[in-house]
């Protein structure tokens, strides 16, 4: 029967290879889902006949799974099954993908079925962002420009050992200025200082924004399959157009070669942001589902 374990950093390089073969596109199921919220989920894996399974708490509490990794579901989930019956719990998956939402009701026609449009990710063509080509992105040009205008001494920088001190410091000031109490962004913001002690470990890529020699902003992101995952984006609000300037060169400077998509994640149910990102026309929205055997 599965057994699981608790997810640690020392999970990373054993959770890779599995992750690697999602082809789904959510960033749940990368290193920055599953490492990097591991303590906020008390998320634990198991790799039972080469098949990755996970298992987490929701903040409610509520005991939930993600849909195995490494053979189709047809031949995985009565396995899931066995372990609920011997541990009582009840077989939810979330995160799952429309697509594996349908061949799961082929399996489980009864199975009860919620659309979670609040957790649902943005995605967007390379070249869109990257370009802010045509009329509809006429917002976006004149967001940048203004900071062109505005902010002659500009430069961006990547991330590294060298500027690390810094961004740590950037990201508490910038904690202090948004002073969010809500379980989500404290637990986000524990997952992001996470990522900044153990840089190493996550082997994320991004940049630094600079004003005059002072960082405004940053990014961090990974790549699977063929899209870059923007797993952290932070910056200053009140300098109009400098998160155009980073989801600019977030597209442009990393989501090149094979890769053809941005996952600029959920809104998080939060209206603003929410109209943010459709601002930014995705090319789709991609639907997660709760699904309940």
């Amino acid at each position: 029967m599965i057994e699981f374990k608790k997810i640690t950093l020392d999970s990373a390089e054993i959770l890779r290879p599995y992750l690697e073969k999602s082809v789904n596109r959510l960033c749940d199921f990368s290193i920055g889902g599953t490492v990097m919220w591991r303590n906020a989920f008390d998320t634990h894996y198991a790799i039972y006949e080469d098949v990755l399974y996970m298992k987490l708490k929701l903040f409610d509490g509520k005991t939930v799974f993600t849909r195995p990794l490494g053979k189709p579901f047809a031949q995985t989930y009565e396995n899931l099954l066995e372990y609920c019956e011997a541990t009582g719990e009840k077989l939810i998956l979330i995160n799952v993908s429309n697509e594996e939402k349908n061949e799961l009701l082929k399996i489980f026609p009864e199975a009860e079925v919620v659309f979670e449009r609040d957790f649902s990710d943005y995605i967007y063509l390379r070249e869109d962002l990257a370009n802010f080509k045509g009329k509809r992105y006429s917002g976006q040009r004149n967001h940048i420009n203004r900071f062109m205008n505005e902010n002659e001494n500009w430069q961006f920088e990547e991330i590294g050992a060298h500027n690390l001190p810094e961004i740590k410091e950037y990201f508490e000031k910038y904690n202090a200025a948004t002073d969010k109490e809500a379980l989500s962004a404290i637990a986000e913001r524990n997952c992001v200082r996470d990522v900044l002690e153990n840089f190493g470990v996550y082997g994320f890529f991004g940049v630094a924004l600079r004003i005059n020699g002072e960082i405004v902003g940053f990014f961090l992101c990974e790549a699977i399959f063929d899209t870059l995952i923007v797993h952290i984006e932070k910056c200053d609000r009140n300098i109009t157009g400098a998160y155009q300037m980073l989801a600019k060169e977030e597209a442009a400077k990393y989501c090149v070669g094979e890769l053809k998509y941005v996952n600029r994640e959920d809104d998080s149910g939060d209206e603003g942001l929410r109209k943010s990102k459709l601002s930014y026309h995705p090319f789709c929205i991609a639907e997660k589902y709760t699904i309940t055997l």
